[in-house]
């Protein structure tokens, strides 16, 4: 049975004060050795192999970093109180005692990789880079801990270096969460701030166990002449679906399996996480604003799982085996975004004469109206997880000129992109995974981009492992059709 903790009147007016406090003052990532430390357990308590959660990590997730039906012993390292507890009982004439975690809540993670990749074009050219060592390509530093009995946070700062010898650094995460607010425990949970939103619960890179993330879901860009031709690797501006989101976010869990998401962020494109290097700063929004305009987008997802242990950790009923990756389960569900970029211009190039207008290439282009949905599934089945979403996006896009005062043209653009993937464990240190991706953009005349990615992990320790990744994609890019290939040696450690 899941524990229902007793709640005093007061503790849920509290919560709901703090949430109005946060709101009115505006919550790829990898395995946080922050709670190896908290529990004293092993990473792979909750991972298959870090970042890929297991069913128990999953419900540690989704109850906001706690144990399933957690018990003080469990926690070996205390928590600061923030005041005495009969401070509830007096609230508002007393400061609610809160809880700070007990050690700094901070945890590295450090991605280092030998790259061979090797790029076709249409005329038949080639490009090949042999063995480049990315040392390193990315460091993560991660905190994350629960601040009491009902809130939680999240925070990444990534630092990355590029090719040309620059480097960046980003705020990939940064959230504040409200769990178990009112009514049954795991039914009402908040999330506020910069996040992966729950609308991608097992497919977004943050999920996923190998290198290459999802690129016809997340990485194709619709705002082009007719809806292709396709690039993933120049994309920009709107694209599919946005890896994060700026936004208010809403979930829960009912009767166990039942698992809702509905969420409000900034538009797909600047602001939202999104690389927008088209985004013509001149002509759209406010100096100093994230979102270039008041629309907003909104999102949900409504799935249930079928087996296995409950989505909440729940176990009534269920005979597991003693390895907690393997159950035999089905989990499906619908999820669906929608948003208006009613004034955001993009710049866009005609290259193959494809339009009858003014010579003013490149040309500007808004992406007026949005709407993607789609299928998502998985299926376990003891060593085996295979699941896959399809997607279905449609854009209507308006051609106009540099002066924005011209409307050249206006049509509905719908693209299809779906996924599958087999996850095997082979034994607990050696795992393969194995994906196929099939993009058809708006444009008919443009050939489908098919991609393959193949890899094989293995884990040395529990928060180390090593990668070996292909991945082939055929691409149809703005000079004709090509191919890319790419051969990856990953070492990935968590601290």
């Amino acid at each position: 049975m899941i524990r229902v903790p007793s709640q005093k009147p007061w503790s849920l007016v509290h919560s709901l004060a703090l949430l109005a406090l946060f709101l009115g003052l505006t919550t790829p990532a990898s395995a946080f050795p922050i709670f190896a430390r908290k529990y004293h357990t092993s990473c792979v308590t909750c991972h298959t192999v870090y970042p890929k959660l297991n069913p128990f990590g999953e419900a540690f997730r989704l109850n906001g970093y706690r144990m399933p039906q957690e018990t003080e012993e469990q926690i070996k390292q205390r928590a600061v109180s923030l005041g005495s507890e009969a401070y509830k009982r007096v609230w508002p004439d007393a400061v609610w005692p809160n809880e700070l975690p007990g050690n700094a809540p901070l945890a590295v993670n450090v991605k280092m990789a030998s790259v061979y990749n090797s790029a076709t074009d249409a005329s038949g050219g080639k490009t090949v880079v042999h063995n480049d060592f990315q040392f390193p390509q990315e460091v993560n530093l991660f905190a994350a801990g629960t601040l009491g009995e009902h809130m939680s946070f999240m925070a990444e700062l990534t630092h990355a270096e590029g090719p040309d010898g620059g480097s960046g650094t980003e705020i990939e995460h940064a959230r504040l969460g409200f769990e178990s607010l009112f009514g049954p425990e795991h039914a009402f949970n908040i999330r506020v701030g910069k996040f992966a939103p729950n609308l991608y619960a097992g497919f977004q890179e943050m999920w996923l166990m190998t290198d290459n993330g999802v690129d016809s879901l997340f990485n194709y860009n619709p705002v082009t002449f007719k809806g292709g031709p396709v690039n993933f690797a120049d994309s920009a501006g709107i694209v599919s679906l946005p890896a994060r989101v700026r936004g208010v976010e809403v979930y829960g869990v009912l009767n166990h399996r039942f698992f809702y998401t509905f969420g409000v962020s900034n538009k797909i494109g600047p602001g939202s996480g999104v690389s927008t290097n088209t985004f013509d700063a001149s002509t759209s929004g406010t100096a100093g604003n994230f979102g270039a305009n008041n629309h907003k987008d909104v999102y949900l997802r409504f799935d249930y799982k079928f087996g296995g242990m409950g989505l909440d950790g729940d176990t009534e009923g269920v005979t597991l085996p003693p390895e907690n990756w393997r159950e035999k389960s089905f989990r499906i569900g619908l999820l669906g975004l929608k948003g208006n970029g009613t004034g955001i211009d993009f710049t866009a190039t005609d290259v193959n004469g494809a339009i009858s207008a003014p010579d003013e290439n490149p040309y500007h282009m808004q992406d007026t109206s949005y709407t993607r949905a789609g299928l998502f599934a998985s299926w376990t089945y003891s060593d085996l997880n295979l699941f896959g979403v399809y997607l279905n996006g449609k854009d209507t896009l308006e051609l106009r000129s540099a002066d924005n005062l011209t409307l050249y043209s206006s049509e509905d653009r719908t693209y299809k992109a779906f996924f599958v993937q087999a996850d095997y464990v082979i034994a607990p240190p050696f795992q393969v995974s194995l994906r196929y991706e099939k993009l058809s953009p708006g444009d008919t005349s443009v050939e489908p981009v098919k991609t393959m990615n193949i890899n094989f992990t293995y884990l040395a320790a529990a928060n180390l492992k090593f990668m070996l990744e292909y991945n082939k994609s055929d691409q149809a890019g703005a000079n004709g059709f090509g191919t890319n290939k790419s051969i990856n040696t990953v070492l990935r450690a968590a601290f």
